[in-house]
Formats: C-alpha cells, sequence, structure tokens
C-alpha cells in the first residue's frame, strides 16, 4: 500500500468514522481517555479527519467502544450518523449518481478508498437488489457492530437519494451475530427496515427504485468525484497480478481503450514484455478488455439508458458493433438480456 497509515495494521479504516464513535462515546458519558485505553491511539486522532488508520488499531478502538457500551443496538444510531458526507468523496460521488445502480456501482468499486475491513458485492434478482458484506478480519464485537453501522448507513442513504419516493420503500438488514438478538429484531429506529438475524451480511432493497432518475444527479459533479476516486483508490490498492493492474487502468476511461503498445508504455514496459506476462497468467490483453468492457456493459444496461449510449460509454464507435461484441461474450444479444 502507498498511502501512509496511524496506529498499526496493513489495512485501514479513516479516521472520520472514528472520530464520529468518539462524538457518540462522549454523548454517552465515556471519557475520551477510556475510549483511546489500549488501542494504540493517540487522542490527537480526533484533531486528524480524513486520514487512514491501520486495521488493527481501528479495530481495537471500535472494539473499546462496544465494550464500554455493551449495546448493539448503538450500531444503528453510529449509521444512521454515517451521512453522505462522513463517507468523503464517497458520498458525494453516490448523492450525485444517476440512479440507486449507479451510486450502488461506485459504493462497491470504492469502499477501500475509505475502510478496507471488508468487502462488498452486488446480487440482483428482478424484485430485489442485495449488497451484501464479507468481513476480512475477526473481532468478537468490533466486526459486526460496524457490519451493522455500514449497512444502516447505506440503507439511510438510498431513502435519503430517494427523496420522498424512499420514505416509505420496505427494505430488510440481515446481520450475522451468532445469537439471537430481540432489540434489533425489534427495532423501531429504521422506519420501514426490518433487521433480520441470519448467517450473513446484507441490505436487501427493492429492484424497482434502482433505475429512476435521482434528485441530485449531477453529470459534472458525478465526473469530478468518480475521477477522484480512482486515484484515491490507485493509492490505496496494490492489484495483486498485472491482470488486476490493467483491468484497473482500463476502468479509468471506457471510452478511450488503449492500444496494447499504449497500455505497456503505462506500465513502462514493451508490448512484447506485457503480452508475455499477460500470457504466464493465462489470459491475453484482448481477454482482459473485453472482460471489462462486458462488467460494465452488464452495469450500464441495467440503466434507462439507450444501447448508444452504453456503446460510446464501452468505446464502441456504434450500438451494432456493440451488439455484435455482447453476443459473444454473454451468448444473448442485449435486449435479451435487459428483458431478463
Amino acid at each position: 500500500m502507498t498511502i501512509k497509515t496511524i496506529g498499526r495494521g496493513d489495512h485501514y479504516i479513516s479516521s472520520d468514522y472514528l472520530i464520529l464513535l468518539a462524538e457518540i462515546a462522549f454523548e454517552h458519558g465515556i471519557a475520551a481517555s477510556e475510549l483511546f485505553a489500549d488501542t494504540g491511539l493517540d487522542e490527537a486522532l480526533l484533531l486528524q479527519p480524513n486520514t487512514p488508520v491501520g486495521h488493527e488499531s481501528g479495530l481495537s478502538f471500535v472494539e473499546r467502544f462496544c465494550q464500554l457500551t455493551d449495546d448493539i443496538t448503538v450500531a444503528i444510531e453510529f449509521g444512521k450518523r454515517m451521512t453522505l458526507s462522513k463517507h468523503g468523496v464517497l458520498g458525494y460521488a453516490a448523492q450525485y449518481s444517476e440512479t440507486m445502480v449507479d451510486a450502488g456501482d461506485k459504493m462497491t468499486r470504492f469502499m477501500e478508498t475509505r475502510a478496507q475491513l471488508f468487502r462488498m458485492e452486488k446480487a440482483s434478482d428482478n424484485q430485489v437488489r442485495r449488497l451484501i458484506i464479507t468481513p476480512r478480519f475477526a473481532s468478537e464485537k468490533a466486526v459486526p457492530f460496524l457490519i451493522l453501522a455500514f449497512l444502516t448507513s447505506i440503507e439511510t442513504i438510498c431513502r435519503t437519494l430517494l427523496g420522498e419516493r424512499g420514505k416509505s420503500t420496505p427494505s430488510e438488514i440481515r446481520i450475522a451475530l451468532g445469537q439471537p438478538c430481540p432489540e434489533l429484531e425489534n427495532q423501531n429506529w429504521l422506519p420501514n427496515c426490518r433487521i433480520k438475524i441470519t448467517d450473513e451480511n446484507m441490505l436487501r432493497w427493492p429492484a424497482d427504485s434502482f433505475f429512476s432518475q435521482l434528485p441530485f444527479f449531477n453529470p459534472q459533479m458525478e465526473s469530478v468525484t468518480e475521477k477522484k476516486l480512482q486515484k484515491i483508490l490507485s493509492l490505496v490498492k496494490e492489484p495483486d497480478s498485472l491482470t488486476e493492474k490493467v483491468e484497473q487502468l482500463l476502468r479509468q476511461d471506457l471510452t478511450r481503450l488503449p492500444t496494447t503498445e499504449t497500455m505497456a508504455e503505462r506500465l513502462h514496459m514493451s508490448a512484447a514484455t506485457l503480452n508475455r506476462k499477460l500470457k504466464a497468467e493465462g489470459i491475453s490483453f484482448q481477454q482482459v478488455k473485453d472482460k471489462v468492457r462486458f462488467e460494465q456493459a452488464k452495469e450500464l444496461l441495467n440503466q434507462d439508458i439507450s444501447l448508444d449510449a452504453v456503446a460510446a460509454q464501452l468505446g464502441y464507435s456504434d450500438a451494432s458493433n456493440f451488439t455484435k461484441a455482447f453476443k459473444n461474450w454473454a451468448g444473448q444479444s442485449p435486449a435479451q438480456y435487459r428483458n431478463k
């Protein structure tokens, strides 16, 4: 990782979340000196917003908070106060997105710019959209507390982004606690949201509200924030392979996909070396381009935009060339994929 952190741990969480938790601790009568004890962090952290904190120290801090409060329901309070601005550039990127599909895509792609404690992935069918969280680290109290807080935050943000349409939308948070928790299952802090104790961590949201344009959509700001997130992600996430590095570079601008020579130049190697190294990883440069385009094509086809617009965003000269490529990838036309 090429970004400097404070505290212990190779992964990190933004200090913004810990500062907010310290505010809640103060409101619950917990002194900062108590909260910071044995965490490996100093109270000076409260004066350092937007600072990466090593994951071991960050989890120790949250674990300490959980021990002092001994109340999992505070995670809902924490999550509700994790507003768009608390998520930094990521929050604003979601705010300026065109649809909830776009906003959800940004949350899953760029969450590592704010916290590297868990992985997020999306799943969906015709009725329900799911956001699934998988923890990277073990911690008896801190991990479920943080997951519940983040799911609560995203649930609350969904309602905010949708405006009036979101107020009465039914949702469900599933949280893996390992034991029943009537206080959560009978909660009324999140209107129209059911919390269910299961063996998975997930937010479920009706799919039909994901495709209409959001009230705060701003194409210029959406572009600005996404470019900023791409830059931050390139600093905090070091790809494990050359294939992942190439994928990362390709996603930065799909409208102008580079040639093998241009990509090799960006990676400070010859085109022959690039092809040889990719071959050793079992893939070609064209296959990487197709993979990235196919992933993005599926996301774009879930939006209410024309095939010409989808083709343009993926660097194709017209819809017919895109349709031909998509059939090769998916075994069906873009129209059939959308209907399915």
